[in-house]
């Protein structure tokens, strides 16, 4: 790999092996039913049949999320990475590419794992949280990342700003991932597998891979 290209990664169940919202909200959750209900809103958020806002808003409806559980996610994010995601992003970086987070996600949480692999901040893109006099998280602020083709809207912000440079490589495990590469902002849609697997994504998926170290070996080569 020698030019100088561009990776952009999802972060949820990508380079973390858990949703992270849905974690927050299922440890206050008091009933099966409603861990049920959460899993049932965010299959059918990443596959396309619900927007976020409508997703978000309907899952903090069911838990009292507080700031309190966003630090203490932060503080345990890394030790949720997805096995094998060190070797491919530090082989990337020795490598000397441009690497990219973007997510539907929250800064918070999502800084620590940037920090860990050497992204700058400003390669970061996810959401921020809103919160009442109580310190509850009562949603989040507005911006491109809590609608619907807002990841497209990050990268075309980039591309206008020649911060992509060469092959612009998309990957992460939802349909919002693929959109990017639909709405032409990526080169490449690479579909991963890592901690679950989409039909509709795999479908769609230029090169799908099931493991990061499937997906270094490929880069190796």
């Amino acid at each position: 790999m020698r030019e100088r290209n561009s990776f952009v990664f999802d972060f949820d169940s990508t380079l973390v092996s858990v949703e992270t919202l849905d974690t927050l909200i299922k440890r206050n959750l008091r009933t099966d039913e409603d861990r049920r209900k959460i899993d049932d809103i965010t299959k059918r958020a990443m596959n396309g049949e619900l927007d976020f806002q409508t997703s978000l808003s309907t899952r903090l409806r069911l838990a009292r999320t507080e700031k309190k559980d966003f630090a203490r996610m932060a503080e345990e994010i890394e030790s949720l990475l997805t096995p094998g995601i060190d070797d491919l992003l530090n082989f990337l970086r020795q490598k000397k590419q441009e690497l990219f987070i973007v997510s539907g996600g929250f800064t918070e949480i999502v800084r620590p794992v940037a920090r860990r692999f050497g992204i700058p901040e400003e390669n970061c893109f996810a959401n921020e949280y809103t919160w009442d006099s109580n310190g509850v998280v009562t949603g989040v602020r507005d911006g491109p990342l809590t609608r619907e083709g807002g990841k497209s809207v990050v990268l075309r912000a980039l591309k206008e700003q020649n911060r992509l440079p060469g092959v612009v490589v998309m990957t992460g495990d939802g349909m919002s991932d693929w959109q990017v590469c639909a709405d032409g902002l990526a080169d490449v849609f690479i579909g991963c597998g890592f901690i679950v697997t989409r039909p509709n994504v795999k479908a769609r998926s230029s090169l799908f891979v099931q493991t990061p170290s499937e997906l270094l070996s490929l880069l190796q080569n």
